[in-house]
């Protein structure tokens, strides 16, 4: 095997809203996940035994979605037992921020892995594996727009939508997604047939580029509940709202915002807003396999 450079995305959840509790502990959602081109940078290399290595500002732990990736796989497939590998992930995605990188990163090197080797997993045997690593890990097989449902693992990827421009800024703030997701009252829960009319609704609005609607179609559920956690979070995305005149939404569970458009003017954020890190970033898109495909949005 020779050495391989792949990328890992990251993703935005621009309509999200939390149906109910499972008896397994976990919320039921139903969310439609864009992928963006602000990445971690993953190589794989041959090596005598299996080793994960992360290069950035950030610490991460050492049992991770990429460790737990590989071990899931040596369980399962006995011949990649024989095949160890050196993998080292460049950290680019700021941990905690609700962008998905932990789920990213494992669901790349799920797919490497499965293309290396030659193990003909389809992209739901590939789903089936995901969920077992992480509930965000699932969005991340299709490198397409998606519609999740259930714990995540009910995916529907979404051909031919408009790319869109975003100004995301992520606080050197990590949040718990269990401890939003604890914080939830029952009040704040939301009815899956109406959400998944509200899908289809920015869908529509999505496909025209109908941009002043959709901007006010974004929704995230756990936003408040974040913002209550965290108030520099919640006076942060104020100040950034008040600057560029126009609203920020939270990118999932964790604390980073993000606003449609790549025109904004931000040139004068005062100084309590100069540690967030900023991106311009966009859609991320490649072409899915459409026999895979299901789902009826």
């Amino acid at each position: 095997m020779e050495k391989i450079k792949i990328r890992a995305p990251a993703k935005l959840n621009l309509y999200l809203e939390v149906i109910g509790k499972r008896k397994d502990g976990y919320h039921n959602i139903c969310s439609i996940v864009e992928k963006v081109n602000l990445f971690d940078q993953i190589e794989i290399t041959p090596s005598e035994s299996n080793l994960v290595e992360f290069h950035g500002p950030w610490k991460i732990p050492e049992v991770n979605t990429v460790s737990k990736t590989i071990k899931i796989l040596s369980l399962l497939f006995p011949e990649t037992r024989k095949n160890p590998v050196k993998i080292t992930v460049r950290k680019n995605i700021p941990p905690g921020s609700g962008l998905g990188g932990a789920s990213s990163d494992a669901a790349a090197v799920l797919k490497a892995y499965n293309s290396i080797l030659k193990l003909g997993l389809s992209t739901q045997q590939l789903i089936k594996i995901g969920e077992k690593i992480g509930s965000d890990v699932p969005a991340f097989i299709y490198d397409v727009p998606c519609v999740i449902e259930g714990r995540g693992e009910i995916v529907h990827p979404l051909e031919n939508l408009p790319s869109l421009f975003f100004d995301l800024f992520v606080p050197d703030v990590e949040i718990s997604t269990k401890s939003v997701y604890e914080n939830l009252t029952p009040a704040q829960l939301f009815d899956l047939t109406q959400a998944r009319l509200r899908i289809k609704i920015f869908l529509s609005v999505w496909k025209d580029m109908r941009i002043d609607e959709l901007e006010k179609l974004l929704f995230n559920r756990l936003e408040e509940v974040t913002l209550n956690l965290n108030k520099k979070i919640a006076e942060g995305k104020k100040i950034i709202e008040e600057v560029a005149g126009k609203r920020f939404v939270l990118t999932g569970s964790g604390g980073g915002i993000y606003a449609i458009g790549n025109k904004t003017k931000l040139d004068e954020l005062p100084e309590v807003i100069r540690d967030w890190r900023h991106y311009k970033i966009e859609s991320y898109r490649k072409t899915t396999q459409k026999e895979e495909q299901h789902g009826n949005y």
